[in-house]
């Protein structure tokens, strides 16, 4: 008999898979959970709506303690603005205003109150005041 008609003896096949191939695949989950993790949705207020009892244009913004201002929907005199899908900015909220370059000063509220309230907030009257008795200052002069 020669070599390539010989029987070749039956050799076990191994049944688990190598370690590094298991090794891999966990860090391939783990690595997959991670990511979905950090890139999820940030929470989202459905709407937000700001009234102005005031006869001026309202400009509002928003931001918690440690973030950017996210800008609202502008609010006309005498009426309410609701601006949809703001982003959730934690147990405090801080509502900024201003109208024509006059700063109207803040209005913290609690996440739980505007919530009570129906995710409503009516400008208070000293920022309206304020408003009222500020003067323009232009960003630059000529």
């Amino acid at each position: 008999m020669s070599q390539t008609t010989m029987a070749r003896p039956h050799v076990p096949r191994r049944t688990v898979p190598p370690i590094a191939l298991v090794v891999l695949a966990v860090v391939g989950a783990l690595l997959c959970g991670a990511m979905a993790y950090a890139l999820r949705d940030p929470a989202v207020v459905s709407r937000v709506t700001i009234e102005n009892p005031s006869p001026l244009d309202v400009n509002v913004s928003v931001q918690s303690k440690n973030s950017p201002r996210l800008l609202l929907d502008p609010v006309g005199p005498t009426t309410s603005a609701t601006t949809r899908g703001v982003l959730d900015q934690g147990s405090e909220w801080i509502f900024s205003f201003s109208s024509a370059g006059v700063d109207g000063g803040t209005v913290r509220v609690s996440r739980a109150k505007l919530s009570a309230d129906g995710w409503r907030l009516k400008i208070p009257q000293r920022v309206i005041d304020r408003l009222r008795s500020g003067t323009f200052v232009p960003a630059y002069e000529r």
